[in-house]
């Protein structure tokens, strides 16, 4: 799926919550399952718990806020806020496999 945005959402969960963090990730999962079979392009990538503070936390792929927003509200989710991040990683990735790629093209 390219041409997506990274969003990361800010959710209130409750340590007393029913599955806790593992069962609002799997509701979250499902979500964006069903909206990509509805023709969205969204992917959610990882998620994790402060249970100190009773949030959990989420990223996603999608083209918009918007998108994200209604995958969250069909995950029953208690949001807090969604803020557009830039996946370091993943562009830490892209600048290696293309140094790799220059150096193997350099050998030959």
């Amino acid at each position: 799926m390219t041409g997506l945005e990274t969003y990361l959402v800010e959710a209130y969960l409750p340590r007393t919550s029913p599955g806790g963090p593992d069962a609002a990730a799997a509701r979250a999962r499902a979500a964006a399952t069903q909206m990509r079979r509805e023709g969205t392009p969204i992917r959610v990538r990882r998620s994790f718990f402060l249970p100190e503070d009773e949030v959990w936390f989420c990223l996603y792929e999608a083209r918009s806020a918007d998108e994200v927003v209604e995958a969250s509200r069909r995950a029953e989710l208690v949001l807090g806020r969604i803020q557009r991040a830039v996946d370091i990683s993943a562009r830490v990735n892209q600048m290696k496999g293309a140094r790799d790629e220059a150096a193997s093209d350099e050998k030959n």
